[in-house]
């Protein structure tokens, strides 16, 4: 993480590395960039350090729908209904079906 331009703002809450939303607009494309990169996740935080968001990779988010269809098909392969094939699945997972 260290060859990363430093974000101004960020602190640890919980599991995520986080800044507020204020400091995090300021440095939108550093963050972008480092979390592209990285595939790390950061928590966008209000004014009261509430977790409001959390900025994860484009890499990182087709690996968590791939997880969940996945998961998705072998419980339906376990209540007996016919598996969907992954792809189908997969844009299903994205059309919010």
């Amino acid at each position: 993480m260290s060859e990363y331009a430093p974000l101004r703002g960020l602190t640890r809450l919980g599991p995520w590395d986080a800044i507020p939303v204020s400091a995090a607009g300021e440095q939108l494309a550093v963050l972008a960039r480092r979390v592209a990169d990285s595939r790390e996740e950061i928590a966008l935080t209000d004014e009261e350090g509430t977790i409001v968001a959390v900025v994860i990779s484009p890499s990182k988010l087709e690996d968590l729908e791939d997880d969940l269809a996945v998961a998705r098909n072998e419980i339906d392969r376990r209540d007996g209904k016919e598996p969907i094939p992954h792809e189908e699945l997969v844009a299903r997972l994205r059309r919010g079906e």
